[in-house]
């Protein structure tokens, strides 16, 4: 019973930062101590609104830390700061769970014996990086070359038009006054 007073009067101090009280072998003298501890952890929790976040958080990742998931991290005992740490820094640990579930569930397809093939062909595959990365190169010289040359022809072209309009231009005046001088003449 030494043990348990002990126990008990350290998690007094511990939650209730009360001193050691004198304890009396019983049960009766146990439950009023367990009572006034919850009493005093209720009137803390109610006083730091810091602990009432922290709790809720701990529900929300009750059956991670506590081992009572289906879960494999849950099935392992944790450290108490690892614990700690799940709680403050991590909201979405579940979300988190249940992403490494499907990983775990995906490793038999990760680990394929025709990824181990492709794995031995990586320098084939390093040569024909550098034979397409030299292709893309003359590609990108071939395509500035083509795009020059429409550029010139694009100019020429629209020379050539603004010349056949102006010679439009000089024989439609041209005709206008041959039609003028013919109608002069008759």
């Amino acid at each position: 019973m030494d043990a348990l007073a002990a126990r008990l009067e350290s998690l007094e101090r511990t939650v209730g930062a009360v001193g050691p009280t004198a304890t009396v072998a019983g049960s009766d003298n146990t439950a009023k101590q367990v009572s006034l501890i919850a009493h005093k952890l209720d009137k803390t929790i109610a006083d730091y609104s810091s602990f009432r976040q922290l709790l809720d958080k701990y529900e929300k990742l009750r059956n991670i830390i506590e081992g009572d998931g289906d879960l494999e991290l849950s099935r392992q005992l944790l450290g108490v700061t690892a614990k700690t740490e799940m709680i403050l820094l991590n909201d979405d640990i579940q979300k988190i769970m249940s992403d490494l579930h499907i990983i775990r569930d995906l490793q038999p397809r990760i680990n394929q014996p025709e990824y181990a093939a492709a794995a031995s062909n990586l320098p084939l595959i390093s040569q024909l990086e550098k034979q397409h990365e030299k292709q893309t190169g003359e590609f990108k010289h071939v395509v500035a070359d083509i795009s020059s040359l429409v550029d010139r022809y694009q100019a020429e072209m629209n020379a050539l038009s603004e010349m056949f309009i102006s010679w439009e231009q000089q024989l439609s005046a041209m005709e206008r006054k041959v039609d003028l001088l013919s109608k002069r003449i008759k």
